[in-house]
């Protein structure tokens, strides 16, 4: 089926946009489920001047649901109409009008209609206008390890246009200019992207939910599960995740789960009784003994079996840097279901917020990054409390995807143990980059520290830790379960954790996101974890990290400085050609100020191997000598396989620098892949400066 967004302004989510037909959602556990019932009992309201969004949900369903109107109520309202597969109700209204609709859902083994809904349109009032949409058909599947080529096409606006992109699948990415998705996929699934238009002339940004499916190298192996059932608080929880063309009887795995539920690897059976409300966003694998795939869906959890509170969220467009973010109609994150709701925010990149009571995401991001925000909304009410964990992507002026964002955290070591409930474990290491200027710096008393991996939430709040910025640390009360500990070196850029005596609904292996907020820092890593839950660097990373882990500098003269770097790069979209020698440009800034620019041409030597573990190709290179009288690359090394580099400079004026403290910008180059990272250097002696605190 077509997925033309009809110019949404933020467009269909993830779990739903397209549901295949004939699937049937399993009888393994339906029988002890909860009531099927509607969540939706009102509408938002529309305007003849704007797109018209919203969602019809229902939870505790037996089976793939089809939503219809019932005639005992008035008709949809004028230029709408139904997804009788999705629910959403999309278009752009043309007549003033307010309708009273009576809505239906059938499961395939019940049928249920809400109360008549109200849904009201308004005149035009400014603002809002036709603007550009996606007329992209479902783009095409791919295959792993085969060259993919595919454009989102556009109609309307006025340009000129940037495109934004996440969730692609490994080994793709997308051009900010025109829209081409290109690359070598290197994983197989379903892969819900979401895309984003930015159109300057209108100020105008839409974001649209299209599935590109990525099947294996040697088969035809995919999930037929293209959503995911909703569910509620204290409600025994029933779904059955399917697939088709497996080789061999596929087991199943799963990450993000809301906590209580749990996954039958042999079944996909996933049962509990859901114990947090909010909508979580969960990554299913499945494996056939000959490959195995992936795809992202997301789940609703009302508060109780009463309640009708949850988020209206339908993907979030993404932020490009130093452009505001505002627009007419507001981008909004908010609910539905309570007329009084409190809204926060964690991880928000620096120069956004977030309205406390409106839910409109606004401001103008300063810094490019892979954000994983934590949103929260309480009903002031009932105190019930949602909660909403997704990326913030923040683009360079040109956009593209995440893929092209150097996440500044590199995971050292990592495991998480599971399938033994209250003695599961998540213990792991980092390096990171941030912001460690005297006024900018993590501070304990005001300032949250979280770490995220599945189910797992490791949150320490302001007031919780002590030490100093050599060592802070934080370990949990005695007696209270699960256990947790963390240790924070703002001086060597260091973060370590443990959580111990936990009980995991995750299921190894499979992929994750580790997740990180360092105060106003957020980091997202995508992540490989083994049959045994470890993940080992750094070919089990599936997003590219780029970090300084040590640096000096001396600046006596001009034509005399030095600096030397320790770095860390790892980039699974990288593919090296032996047939080219790719340039290499080094750049050092103070701002947006050039500090050091050399463009140093070829590399020189490089050697090619192959990782014994994964069977992935390596390859190692050392630069040439460098003759140059000024500027000149002392050295620079880097081995793929342990994603260890050296950079040294010498002979360099870098008086530029200011006295004191200096938060450098490093930018590499190599062909046509650039990576980018901040970092504090503190001055001791004068003219001598280090990354050590």
């Amino acid at each position: 089926m077509a997925t033309r967004a009809n110019s949404l302004i933020v467009t269909l989510f993830v779990s739903l946009l397209l549901v295949p037909t004939g699937v049937q959602a399993g009888a393994l556990c339906t029988d002890t489920n909860g009531t099927f019932r509607f969540l939706t009992d009102t509408l938002p309201r529309g305007s003849t001047n704007a797109e018209y969004i919203a969602r019809l949900v229902a939870v505790n369903a037996d089976g793939p649901i089809t939503f219809s109107i019932d005639g005992s109520g008035d008709p949809l309202n004028t230029g709408l109409s139904l997804d009788p597969a999705s629910g959403f109700i999309t278009g752009r209204p043309t007549v003033v009008e307010t309708n009273d609709i009576v809505f239906c859902a059938d499961d395939t083994t019940q049928q249920i209609c809400s109360s008549p809904a109200s849904l009201q349109i308004n005149a035009a009032g400014g603002g809002g206008n036709a603007g550009s949409e996606f007329d992209t058909d479902p783009l095409l599947d791919g295959r792993v390890g085969e060259p993919y080529l595919e454009s989102l096409d556009l109609v309307g606006g006025v340009g000129p246009f940037v495109f934004g992109g996440k969730d692609l699948p490994p080994g793709l990415s997308l051009d900010g200019e025109t829209g081409e998705i290109v690359g070598v996929p290197s994983q197989a699934g379903t892969f819900f992207a979401t895309f984003t238009i930015i159109d300057f002339g209108e100020n105008n940004k839409v974001a649209s939910v299209i599935p590109i499916t990525i099947l294996p190298a040697s088969s035809d192996f995919r999930f037929l599960t293209q959503f995911l059932n909703n569910g509620e608080v204290a409600t025994p929880y029933c779904d059955t995740w399917l697939t088709e063309n497996h080789a061999g009887t596929p087991t199943f795995g799963a990450s993000g789960l809301p906590g209580g539920l749990t996954i039958d690897p042999a079944t996909g059976a996933v049962t509990g009784i859901p114990d947090e409300a909010g909508t979580f966003e969960v990554t299913l694998t499945a494996s056939d003994g000959g490959s195995t795939i992936t795809t992202n869906l997301a789940m609703i959890v009302a508060p109780s079996s009463t309640s009708g509170f949850y988020w209206k969220f339908f993907g979030i467009p993404t932020g490009i840097i130093e452009l505001n973010y505002d627009r007419q109609p507001p981008i909004l994150l908010d609910t539905e279901g309570s007329a009084d709701v409190t809204y926060s925010a964690i991880g928000l990149p620096a120069g956004m917020s977030y309205g406390a009571t409106s839910g409109e995401l606004a401001g103008t991001p300063t810094d490019v990054g892979i954000y994983p925000v934590t949103f929260t909304a309480v009903d002031n009410t009932t105190g019930d409390t949602l909660t909403l964990s997704v990326e913030f992507i923040v683009l360079p002026p040109g956009g593209g995807d995440e893929t092209q964002i150097s996440v500044n955290f590199w995971v050292l070591k990592q495991s998480l143990k599971t399938g033994n409930p209250g003695k599961d474990a998540w213990v792991g290491q980092a390096i990171f980059n941030a912001d460690r200027r005297t006024a900018d710096r993590f501070d304990p008393a005001v300032d949250t520290l979280r770490l995220a991996i599945g189910s797992q939430v490791l949150q320490v709040d302001p007031g919780m830790m002590t030490g100093t910025e050599k060592n802070y640390s934080f370990k949990s009360e005695k007696g209270v379960l699960p256990t947790d500990k963390t240790k924070l070196s703002l001086a060597k850029q260091t973060i370590k954790w443990s959580r111990k005596k936990a009980t995991a609904s995750d299921v190894v292996p499979g992929f994750f996101d580790q997740d990180a907020v360092i105060g106003s820092r957020g980091y997202r890593l995508g992540v490989e974890l083994d049959e045994k839950g470890v993940f080992r660097p750094p070919f089990d990373l599936d997003r590219t990290s780029f970090v300084v882990r040590t640096g000096k500098v001396k600046v006596k003269a001009p034509g005399s400085d030095k600096a030397k770097l320790s770095l860390l790069l790892y980039d699974p979209n990288f593919f090296y050609d032996p047939t080219l020698a790719p340039d290499l440009r080094i750049r050092l800034l103070d701002g947006t100020d050039v500090v050091f620019e050399r463009d140093f041409g070829a590399l020189g030597d490089v050697s090619l191997g192959t990782d014994k573990r994964t069977g992935e190709v390596t390859w190692s290179l050392k630069a040439t000598k460098d003759d140059a009288a000024l500027d000149r690359i002392a050295k620079f090394s880097y081995q793929s396989g342990k994603g260890k580099m050296t950079l040294s400079i010498g002979d360099a004026d870098l008086a530029g620098l200011p006295a004191g403290e200096v938060h450098l910008g490093v930018e590499l180059t190599i062909g046509n892949r650039t990576y980018f990272t901040r970092v504090t250097f503190f001055e001791g002696k004068t003219g001598k400066y280090s990354t050590k605190l």
